[in-house]
């Protein structure tokens, strides 16, 4: 009998490190304020320098975000369907979640939007919104793994600042 290599590692400060035979995901499930302050990419680099015989094929950097609103589900398809379009045989289309994929120099970006809810901590009140996922995925060339995780580590202010401008303008937003 074998099990695969796995491990969940969780701090109670946020930070959670995910290890399995394909991927290392470090998460802050308690994000700061300030992006510069974030400790996945700094924690991830520490990470990888230890165990140098790795070999990773690609990181990825994601954005999670809940924006408030009344009724997603028409925010949504009223910024991008045209009305009817969907409508099939009587029928009327309730939601849409639309996906997004852009080409960045030496970056792929994926965007998903969806209407959803969230359970705020300390049972407050459920509140709709829409989800934004976003994926930043840079393809590492393997000659020196550690300094192009720590390269493409580095990008993730800059990431999160083209996130929240790609937001805006998807969305319409004047603020985020």
């Amino acid at each position: 009998m074998s099990t695969p290599v796995f491990a969940v590692v969780k701090y109670k400060n946020g930070i959670v490190f995910n290890v399995d035979e394909t991927k290392l995901q470090v998460t802050q499930n308690q994000p700061t304020d300030d992006i510069t302050q974030s400790q996945p990419a700094t924690l991830t680099c520490k990470y990888v320098q230890k165990l140098p015989h790795v070999k990773y094929l690609a990181v990825g950097i994601n954005f999670q975000v809940f924006i408030e609103c009344a009724n997603p589900e028409k925010f949504v398809m009223d910024r991008f369907l045209k009305p009817g379009i969907a409508d099939f045989e009587g029928t009327h289309l309730e939601a849409s979640g639309l996906r997004f994929v852009y080409s960045l120099p030496s970056t792929r970006l994926r965007i998903s939007l969806d209407s959803g809810k969230v359970n705020p901590p300390n049972n407050a009140k459920q509140r709709s919104g829409i989800l934004i996922d976003a994926n930043y995925h840079m393809d590492l060339p393997g000659e020196n793994t550690n300094e192009e995780i720590e390269e493409a580590t580095s990008l993730h202010a800059h990431h999160y600042t083209h996130f929240v401008n790609v937001t805006h303008s998807i969305l319409g937003l004047e603020d985020l």
